[in-house]
């Protein structure tokens, strides 16, 4: 099922207090997912730019700005991953 799907379930659900449980279940898997695809983001930039691209060049190609690749670059690895 579908991230859309889930939501779809949670906003539709007469149940206020499961809807609420429901809806901060699938907040809580959202946002593990962010910071997972924050951090694979993060390793292509970092990949493409080992490659020989430059910031500019990879900022056009994922759509964002040079100056938001530089700040993903520098971010540190997030905790979760460096257990890992």
């Amino acid at each position: 099922m579908s991230i859309a799907d889930e939501f779809e379930q949670v906003r539709s659900d007469p149940d206020p207090v499961r809807r609420g449980l429901r809806a901060t279940e699938l907040l809580t898997r959202c946002q593990r997912l962010a910071v997972e695809l924050a951090e694979l983001r993060k390793h292509a930039i970092e990949e493409a730019h080992r490659a020989g691209l430059s910031y500019t060049e990879i900022a056009e190609r994922i759509g964002v700005t040079k100056s938001r690749v530089s700040q993903i670059l520098a971010r540190p690895p997030s905790a979760r991953l460096q257990d890992e």
